[in-house]
């Protein structure tokens, strides 16, 4: 974008993606900004941009800009604003020794909730697991519905800060010809199946949001998409018409924005191997979805099968569903075909992405 005539700006926290492509940026202004103030927490990263559009309209800069607005939270610490955790009935909770107080006001628990997940998610010490101010090993009720408060509020001011943004955009007459692009680089489980960090497979976590506003796209309209975050590079280029690096390796989302088609893949492939070896894969194609987990060094290897679009908060027997399609359908004699082919089809993902590692159920080609 630089090579293409555009004014590049970024704001982030440190150490977010890749610092050598983060020093290109022409303005930059990154800082770790996780507080409930505004010079502490998100407001602090639309000041950057605010600050930025403001000197573009003194110096009446008409160069095409390109703009990465990072943020700090809702990745923890979740300190939110007083205004907002009140809101939410949550306090920012430091007393390792005790629950943090029940409030009415507090989001009820997740759907998918569980005390505990029934076998090891394969990272032992794992910091998201285990040292989550707040939260740390907890995943009692009073615990859970604390934390995703707090998430709510930090997310809620993350919105307040975006409207703060489009709002200058529209008063610089640049919103209605502006790509604006929101996603995420991953969910967070906070008490789903048991769990508490970023490093699962399921769907709560692996999802991101991908919302798209600008010229050319129907408001309001939805695609299924099956999009990567690498798609995204392929698609700002596209909309821009600015080359897409030979190195890309994602695809443009140009023709499912435009409405022209649903989706830019048939199948997904999902994998955590930031613990024990070989870790977890997963797959998915239409409304199925296989994920395996072989770690801990071979002492847990468990298979799931879920048919999301009868189930899809991914509800597990310890869910006490009641109902048969609601739980993990691998080794359920009525779906052998269904998971023989999502297991073929999973190794045939492995081996085309040049997967270092083969499940111990696999063959070892």
């Amino acid at each position: 974008f630089n090579r293409a005539g555009y004014d590049t700006m970024r704001t982030c926290k440190r150490g977010n993606s890749y610092e050598a492509a983060n020093e290109l940026f022409s303005v930059r202004h990154d800082a770790t900004k996780r507080g409930g103030t505004e010079e502490t927490g998100s407001a602090w990263h639309a000041k950057q941009i605010l600050k930025y559009l403001n000197s573009r309209e003194l110096t009446k800069d008409t160069d095409p800009f390109l703009i990465y607005f990072g943020f700090s939270h809702p990745h923890d610490v979740r300190d939110g604003t007083p205004e907002l955790l009140e809101k939410y009935g949550a306090v920012n909770h430091r007393d390792k020794s005790s629950l943090p107080l029940a409030n009415p006001k507090q989001p009820e628990l997740p759907i998918n909730w569980l005390p505990k997940h029934p076998f090891h998610h394969g990272h032992p010490g794992l910091r998201d697991a285990v040292s989550v101010p707040g939260v740390w090993e907890r995943r009692d009720e009073r615990t859970i519905r604390n934390e995703i408060g707090r998430q709510f509020a930090c997310s809620e001011n993350i919105d307040r800060q975006i409207g703060r943004v489009l709002e200058k955009l529209e008063a610089m007459n640049e919103l209605e010809n502006t790509y604006i692009i929101y996603t995420a680089d991953h969910g967070m489980a906070i008490g789903r199946h048991g769990l508490q960090g970023k490093q699962n497979l399921y769907e709560h976590t692996w999802r991101v949001p991908f919302i798209v506003k600008g010229p050319g796209i129907e408001p309001g309209s939805r695609a299924q998409g099956n999009a990567y975050l690498l798609d995204t590079l392929a698609t700002i280029c596209d909309l821009a018409n600015v080359q897409i690096p030979e190195t890309n390796e994602g695809r443009s989302l140009k023709p499912v924005l435009f409405g022209q088609k649903q989706a830019i893949r048939d199948t997904l492939f999902g994998v955590y191997c930031g613990g024990t070896k070989p870790g977890m894969r997963s797959v998915r194609k239409g409304e199925w979805k296989l994920i395996k987990y072989d770690v801990m060094n071979g002492q847990v290897r468990e298979t799931q099968l879920f048919n999301l679009k009868t189930n899809p908060h991914e509800f597990i027997a310890e869910h006490r569903k009641n109902q048969p399609d609601l739980t993990n359908l691998a080794s359920n004699p009525k779906y052998d075909l269904k998971q023989k082919e999502m297991e073929a089809l999973l190794a045939c993902e492995m081996k085309r992405l040049d997967d270092p590692f083969r499940l111990w159920d696999q063959n070892k080609d």
